[in-house]
């Protein structure tokens, strides 16, 4: 017969053993995740660079047309500029399916750094929509990571224009008209402070001031 104390260590060898494998089976997954991972953000990292390189006047000829009509899905256009741009909702979406990996801050900062279509004309809530959606989301979630110190100081950067035009008798921003634009505008500026509240970039101040200044003056 089997002594109490073999059949405990036995019982502890099986254990061990279980635990080993589930370690190992958690260690390849996420392996296989990050090479996932890597893999689709590459392909639309490559696709924005090569979506670059088309001349505006070649995008209808061969084998540009093809190119494009083959990652439609992916891609939009800017009418302003005349040029197409990898979608930034598939960087957004890349980074939720993956957000557990350490790629994700990577891939979030690259879909608040790719460019919008479309332009705002001078309208003061579509230029800080745009912001708020880009590097104020980038922020929202990684507040402290890899590119929050350069998310704050291009956020500074392009509020500048704003703020200083908050301060200006003759205005180039076209500010809120009515009461629904307004409450827009209000709750953006608040997100925007509920987001900074949570980093800790020395600049942030810098941000929060601008946004005072143009709520003051775009009342």
């Amino acid at each position: 017969m089997k002594s109490v104390g073999s059949t405990t260590i036995l019982a502890k060898g099986v254990l061990l053993s279980a635990l080993l494998m589930l370690f190992t089976s958690i260690g390849i997954a996420q392996t296989a995740a990050q090479a996932a991972a890597t893999k689709e953000y590459k392909r639309l990292v490559n696709l924005s660079a090569a979506l670059r390189k088309i001349p505006v006047e070649k995008q209808n000829k061969e084998p540009h047309r093809s190119f494009l009509k083959r990652n439609d899905k992916d891609i939009v256009y800017s009418e302003p500029a005349g040029e197409w741009f990898v979608r930034s909702e598939r960087f957004w979406d890349l980074h939720k399916k993956y957000k557990t990996l350490a790629i994700a801050d990577q891939i979030a900062w690259t879909a608040a750094d790719n460019p919008l279509p479309g332009e705002c004309e001078g309208y003061l809530n579509c230029h800080l929509f745009n912001i708020r959606s880009t590097l104020g989301e980038y922020l929202k979630l990684y507040p402290n990571g890899t590119y929050s110190k350069q998310a704050v100081q291009k956020m500074v950067e392009f509020l500048a224009y704003m703020a200083d035009d908050a301060a200006s008798a003759q205005k180039n921003y076209d500010g809120p008209v009515d009461a629904s634009d307004r409450a827009e505008l209000a709750k953006t500026i608040n997100e925007f402070r509920s987001i900074l509240a949570k980093v800790s970039h020395p600049e942030t101040a810098k941000a929060l001031s601008q946004l005072k200044a143009i709520e003051e003056g775009f009342k």
